[in-house]
């Protein structure tokens, strides 16, 4: 599975084991590291305590918010993030897909699945720069794990939700003080609990907010530390989210077996982008059924769904899609029976206000105390090229849809 002339590190506090190899030295462009924090909707920055985000605010760059792809799911906004693409040309259609062509399932709880590259397309960052010279460290970011494009980042490390969050800046501040060859030029951090939070308990919960708190101290954690070995003003950071977060509730169900005969196709993905897969001979039928009874979400045939979307174009797009309204959950009697939908989700239209993800950015290269209007999250692949002087991989975005952001 790995290189046989990698070598297996033990990154100081880190626990993980991470693989590396000898790479060309980086091109002497200051460094860059990008944070995920998983579920941070973007009003969010406005409702909690964010001491050390204000502080990179003040410092950086705050767009109003971030627009993420469509579906506004984990794996395909991280994914489109890491290579400037929408998710008909990632393949990253969702968190769970089925290819009919390979006849194979894709989910985040499938680690085969996961760690196989041949369901990814395009070029994540880590890979432009490891091709350019630049050794990576994308800790735990999404595709990651995949050796895409036939090899794996100098850095990597299967996912382990339990690995501390304090570890994980820790291994940051220990490849920032690698002085030979293998020293990564671009680096990923990856947050959790806020998304975790934001769907057991709610997105204006007390849980939340304190999960919001424990990241942004992590945060604090990060800036101290960077200060401690001289390297907070030599190092290019981004801090996005996915997507964001909406209450959900019993009083907002779609029942889909009261719509049509759930024994005549197969429900790839249940919500809020629900994929149906009709059996054969059963696809007009189905869609006439929930045409007819459309309310409170939206039914396409796969050749109707909006251009717009970045979507249809995917062999893994089934023939028939419902797109929920914000906050509705699509489910069927006996799924429902006995549990209770309360909390949480996101996964819905890409332009809803709910849905809207974070940006901030702080650095040598980067603005200072500048406000940025909205932006799409394909355009970042383009601007994390730039901020690391390469030559960026055919993709859907635009450096001049960001490049307001750089000195």
């Amino acid at each position: 599975m790995k290189n046989p002339f990698c070598l297996i590190l033990s990154v100081l506090l880190l626990s993980a084991s991470m693989t590396s190899c000898n790479r060309d030295e980086s091109s002497g462009q200051n460094k860059l590291l990008l944070v995920s924090i998983d579920g941070f909707r973007a009003d969010y920055f406005d409702l909690y305590e964010t001491p050390n985000l204000d502080y990179i605010a003040e410092n950086g760059v705050l767009a109003d918010y971030m627009i993420p792809v469509f579906p506004t799911k984990t794996f395909p906004n991280h994914y489109s993030i890491a290579t400037g693409l929408f998710v008909e040309n990632s393949g990253i259609i969702s968190n769970n897909m089925y290819d009919p062509e390979t006849d194979r399932y894709y989910s985040l709880g499938n680690r085969e699945s996961v760690q196989d590259a041949s369901w990814y397309s395009g070029e994540p960052i880590w890979v432009t720069a490891e091709k350019q010279g630049i050794p990576s460290a994308p800790l735990f970011w999404p595709g990651s794990e995949a050796p895409i494009g036939g090899s794996y980042a100098t850095y990597w490390s299967p996912y382990d939700d339990d690995l501390p969050y304090s570890a994980r800046v820790d291994s940051v501040i220990n490849w920032l003080q690698i002085e030979d060859e293998t020293a990564p030029g671009f680096m990923t951090l990856y947050f959790s609990k806020v998304d975790s939070y934001g769907h057991w308990y709610g997105p204006e919960s007390d849980s939340v907010a304190t999960a919001v708190q424990e990241v942004d101290q992590q945060i604090g954690y990060l800036l101290n530390e960077l200060g401690r070995i001289n390297y907070r003003e030599q190092l290019n950071m981004i801090f996005v989210s996915d997507h964001g977060m909406i209450e959900i509730s019993e009083d907002k169900i779609i029942r889909l077996d009261e719509l049509f005969n759930l024994e005549d196709a197969e429900i790839i993905d249940w919500a809020p982008v629900t994929k149906i897969r009709p059996d054969d001979g059963k696809t007009d039928e189905i869609y006439r059924n929930l045409k007819e009874s459309e309310r409170n979400y939206t039914v396409y045939r796969k050749s109707d769904i909006p251009q717009e979307y970045g979507y249809k174009n995917h062999l893994r797009v089934p023939e028939i899609i419902l797109v929920v309204s914000p906050g509705y959950t699509v489910t069927s009697s006996e799924r429902l029976a006995g549990s209770e939908i309360t909390g949480g989700n996101h996964g819905y239209l890409h332009t809803a206000p709910e849905m809207r993800s974070l940006f901030l950015a702080m650095g040598p290269d980067i603005k200072r105390g500048i406000k940025s209007p909205p932006f799409q999250n394909i355009h970042l692949y383009e601007l994390m090229a730039k901020l690391m002087n390469i030559e960026p991989s055919p993709n859907d975005g635009k450096l001049d849809s960001v490049k307001h952001i750089l000195n």
